[in-house]
């Protein structure tokens, strides 16, 4: 009874996991359309955070380019995060828009990226602090390399 316990627990789990979060239980594949119009979108509203001057503000900023583009990637989402709690409304909704088309690469690359556990690939940490605009100019030319 005790195995049939666990076994109703891990089931009930994905339900509710999948409930609160709408995901599929299999790994969805995007067609290379699909991926060029989530970069295209998260670009566009890339550029409408542009104008945000926030100088208070540091954030890590990756240069790493194709070899570690899943580090990379979550770099950018991990510091996007910081920023959505320190912009205006309109502004935050475009973050949360890119955050939301860039998951699926995000959780993609994690099934597929033979670098994802790349030791050459560094922390989120260590890079180096710059402010917004650098910030946004690094992501943007990153979002740029990955449509290709």
């Amino acid at each position: 009874t005790m195995c049939k316990v666990l076994v109703f627990g891990c089931i009930a789990a994905v339900i509710l996991m999948t409930a609160a979060y709408g995901a599929p239980l299999q790994e969805t594949k995007l067609s290379p359309d699909e991926k060029q119009k989530l970069l295209e979108a998260s670009i566009n509203d890339l550029a409408l955070l542009k104008h945000i001057d926030n100088n208070f503000l540091d954030f890590y900023t990756p240069n790493d380019k194709e070899e570690c583009n899943h580090t990379t990637l979550a770099c950018f989402l991990k510091e996007l995060n910081v920023l959505k709690h320190d912009v205006e409304e309109n502004d935050m909704r475009h973050v949360i828009n890119i955050e939301k088309n860039l998951e699926y690469f995000k959780v993609c690359n994690l099934l597929q990226d033979p670098d994802f556990s790349n030791p050459t690939c560094k922390k989120c940490e260590s890079h180096e602090k710059k402010k917004f605009a650098e910030f946004h100019q690094e992501m943007t030319s990153f979002l740029q390399s990955m449509q290709k």
